[in-house]
């Protein structure tokens, strides 16, 4: 197979790929090359790259350690795998170790909940129908707390939401308030562990640290992953309170519950990295503050900001998709659109001169494509 084109360099929020083209990436993350992220990387690979997945290092110490501290209580017990996928996966396998005869999952429908096994069958249930039987799941999307009421509590091992999803237009958003109360307080009743998947909107996109943080309920268990790694190297991890994980794996290391590669050093020291410069860079703000300056932009296309993810509705779907290829040919990498919403992430270390040279061409390109359609 040939490539003819692929990413070479980065920094920030910007790529440039083999053809010589600078790409601004507006599909979100943390950033290319933020230079205190690789610098710390760098120095432990002079020490140990990667170890046994049994031994545990002091950076894994130390991150676990770390992320007990910014997490509410008793969230303190945490598992580090090789990405957020793959840690959403471990915690559903936790909560069925703590239910292991039940089936089904009850999850927030339109939520991103990764590429794994589990997170295909909740993502696209219609196209991974012989999946789910093989893994034996009963899976109970929610729409409205309305669904709750046909919920088989006695089968229920765990209760799943992201803290975006697209609603039943389309349009991407913060969970509503009813659904998720009616979700925790059924769940809880019914002694059924809460997994909030935050791999994707962690360490500041959403405004907060957290996502847990923006909506104002903690769950049972938190996901966390992506942005984590700082663009440097892949992690993610779960954490849930110890006496959680003593009643599945007992007094066994964490370690051992991960794959090959997890929690090594070089992924540890990379997620502290990141979660020292989000605290002294103030990343949610700095989100908060790029996702205004975008929306006040593109007040007049409509345009709305959740921390530094911002919507403009296109309600058109062909036309949507020649803007993001248009964009694309213009500099600017989108992701295809899902719902009748042109939908820009910006990365965490997004600088605000660059979003602006980048305002400019969305401006320009969609009023060209819209006025053309007309």
């Amino acid at each position: 197979m040939t490539v003819n084109n692929c990413v070479v360099s980065g920094l920030f929020e910007s790529y440039r790929d083999s053809n010589g083209s600078t790409i601004i990436d507006l599909s979100g993350g943390f950033g290319f090359q933020v230079p205190e992220i690789i610098d710390a990387v760098i120095r432990q690979a002079d020490l140990m790259g990667l170890s046994n997945r049994v031994l545990v290092s002091e950076p894994l110490i130390n991150l676990c350690t770390t992320i007990a501290t910014l997490l509410p209580d008793p969230l303190d017990n945490s598992y580090v795998c090789n990405s957020g996928d793959e840690a959403f996966e471990g915690a559903l396998k936790l909560c069925k170790g703590l239910h292991p005869k039940r089936k089904t999952i009850v999850y927030l429908e339109g939520g991103d909940y990764g590429s794994l096994s589990y997170g295909r069958c909740m993502g696209a249930p219609d196209l991974y129908q012989e999946m789910t039987r093989f893994l034996g799941l009963r899976l109970k999307p929610i729409k409205t707390p309305d669904d709750l009421s046909t919920v088989d509590w006695s089968d229920c091992f765990a209760v799943c939401h992201t803290y975006l999803h697209y609603d039943a237009a389309g349009k991407l958003g913060l969970p509503s308030d009813g659904t998720l109360e009616c979700m925790y307080r059924q769940a809880r009743g019914a002694d059924v562990p809460i997994v909030g998947m935050d791999a994707d909107t962690c360490m500041g996109s959403l405004g907060t640290m957290f996502g847990y943080q923006r909506v104002g309920r903690a769950p049972d268990i938190v996901v966390i992953g992506g942005s984590l790694g700082g663009g440097a190297v892949p992690i993610g991890m779960y954490t849930c309170p110890e006496a959680m994980a003593y009643r599945v794996y007992g007094r066994s290391t964490p370690a051992k519950h991960g794959s090959t590669t997890a929690g090594n050093p070089l992924a540890c020291i990379a997620a502290l990295a990141v979660l020292e410069y989000a605290q002294r860079t103030d990343t949610p703000q700095r989100c908060i503050s790029n996702g205004q300056l975008v929306a006040n932009a593109l007040c007049r296309l409509g345009a709305r900001s959740i921390g530094s993810v911002v919507s403009v509705p296109v309600e058109d779907r062909t036309v949507l998709q020649g803007i993001q290829q248009r964009l694309l040919s213009q500099g600017l990498y989108i992701p295809e659109p899902v719902g009748p919403e042109l939908v820009l992430r910006l990365p965490i270390t997004a600088r605000p001169e660059v979003l602006m040279r980048a305002i400019t061409v969305v401006r320009e390109t969609m009023s060209n494509v819209i006025n053309f359609a007309a």
